[in-house]
C-alpha cells in the first residue's frame, strides 16, 4: 500500500487519530511513512508532507540507525509488538526522549505494516532524575538525624571519665577508656566528612585491566595489611574488555568492602585468614560484570542480615558501621547494585553488579 492508497481512507480515521495526543506513526513494509497525524508533525517540528514518504530511520539518531531502529523493527514485525524508550531526531535537529509502542499487522497478503504511537516523555526524565536528587538528599538527611546520636555516646563516656580523672588524679584505665573514645569520635568524623564529600561520579569507558591492576596492588597491599591472605581471579581474556565507572570511586568502594572481610576475622585466628577477589561475566546482560569478594570469617546472622546496607549498624565492638553503606551508594550511582550472600561460621561474599555502558543491548546487540 502507497501513500495515496492510505490517503484515500475516509477522512474520519484521519480526524479521529489527529485527537490523539501522541504522535501516530503508520509505516508500510519498506519502512517507510504513509501516514502521519498532526501530532507527529507539532512533535517533530515539520509537516505531515514532509513527513510521507520519509523513511522511518530517519527520525532517530544516527547512532541509532544501524542496530537499534533495527532491532525495534524486527522485534515489532516477529513479536506483533514493541514498547520501549529511544532518542529521536527532530527536523531541525534537535532531539527528544520519546516513548515508543509499535504494532505490526497484515494489509493484504502481501504487505503488512507496523502503527507506532510515540509519546515526548523529555519532561517525565527530567523529574527522574530529579526524584533520584531528592532520594539521595533524604538518605543525607536521615544520616545527619544518627549523628548527633552517634556522636553523644562518646562525648557522654569521655565526660563521664574526665570527672572520675578529675576526682581520682591518677587513673589510667579511665585515662585508656578516654582516648580509645576520642579516637573513635575521631574516625566517626572522617568517615562522615569523606561521605559527605563524596563527589558525584564521573563515568568513563574503562579497560578491566586497569582495575585489575589496582586489585593486584593496591587492593592486595590493603589484604596483606590486615594480616590476612589474598586470593584473585579473573575469567579469561576479560583484561581487554571496558566497562563503564568511575575508577577512582569504585576503588574505594572495593577497599571498603575488603577491609570489612578482613574484620570479620577474629584477633586471635592467624590461619585461614583469606580474602577471595574475583572477576568474571554475568548472565544479567544489563550488569554483564560481577565482582566478588568473599571472606571466611564469622558470616552474618539472619537477625543482623537486613540491617547490613543501614549506616551507623555494626555487631562489631568500635566499628562505625559505614563500609557497606558506602560502598552501595558508590555502586548505585554508577548504575550497578551490590549484593551479599553469607552464612554463619562458613563466610560471606559481596557481589559487585557493573555495567559495561549505558546504552540498553537493544542499541548494542543486532537482533536476527
Amino acid at each position: 500500500m502507497n501513500a495515496t492508497n492510505m490517503r484515500s481512507k475516509p477522512k474520519l480515521i484521519g480526524d479521529l487519530l489527529d485527537i490523539i495526543h501522541n504522535a501516530v506513526i503508520v509505516i508500510n513494509s519498506q519502512n517507510r511513512i504513509v501516514y502521519a497525524n498532526s501530532r507527529t508533525a507539532v512533535m517533530f517540528r515539520t509537516s505531515v508532507a514532509e513527513l510521507q514518504d520519509n523513511d522511518i530511520f530517519h527520525l532517530f539518531m544516527p547512532d541509532d540507525t544501524e542496530i537499534m531502529v533495527s532491532n525495534i523493527l524486527h522485534i515489532t514485525r516477529n513479536e506483533r509488538e514493541f514498547e520501549g524508550e529511544a532518542m529521536l531526531k527532530r527536523m531541525d535537529g534537535s532531539s527528544f526522549m520519546g516513548l515508543i509502542s509499535g504494532t505490526s499487522f497484515q494489509w493484504d497478503e502481501n504487505q503488512d505494516g507496523i502503527a507506532f504511537s510515540i509519546h515526548d516523555i523529555t519532561d517525565m526524565k527530567a523529574i527522574e532524575r530529579s526524584l533520584r536528587h531528592s532520594e539521595r538528599m533524604a538518605f543525607l538527611g536521615n544520616l545527619i538525624d544518627d549523628i548527633s546520636h552517634q556522636i553523644r555516646n562518646p562525648i557522654m563516656v569521655i565526660g563521664g571519665f574526665a570527672k572520675r580523672l578529675d576526682a581520682l588524679n591518677n587513673s589510667p584505665k579511665e585515662t585508656k577508656a578516654i582516648i580509645s573514645e576520642s579516637r573513635r569520635l575521631e574516625d566517626l568524623l572522617d568517615t562522615l566528612n569523606n561521605f559527605m564529600h563524596l563527589p558525584s561520579p564521573d563515568t568513563k569507558r574503562v579497560p578491566m585491566g586497569d582495575l585489575i591492576h589496582i586489585a593486584e596492588t593496591f587492593l592486595r597491599d590493603t589484604v596483606e595489611a590486615c594480616s590476612c591472605n589474598w586470593f584473585s581471579e579473573y575469567a579469561d581474556n576479560i583484561g581487554e574488555e571496558e566497562l563503564l565507572l568511575d575508577l577512582s570511586l569504585i576503588t574505594k568502594a572495593l577497599e571498603a568492602v575488603i577491609l570489612n572481610g578482613c574484620e570479620s576475622y577474629d584477633c586471635s585466628t592467624a590461619a585461614n585468614r583469606d580474602i577471595i577477589f574475583k572477576i568474571h561475566h554475568s548472565n544479567n546482560p544489563t550488569h554483564p560484570y560481577d565482582i566478588e569478594i568473599t571472606d571466611r570469617g564469622a558470616g552474618i546472622s539472619s537477625t543482623v542480615f537486613p540491617h547490613i546496607f543501614d549506616h551507623f549498624y555494626s555487631n562489631k565492638t568500635k566499628h562505625i558501621g559505614m563500609g557497606l553503606t558506602f560502598a552501595q551508594r558508590i555502586v548505585e550511582e554508577q548504575r550497578g547494585t551490590l549484593s551479599i550472600t553469607s552464612k554463619v561460621s562458613k563466610g560471606s561474599t559481596v557481589s559487585f553488579h557493573l555495567v559495561k555502558e549505558r546504552r540498553r543491548p537493544i542499541r548494542t546487540t543486532k537482533f536476527h
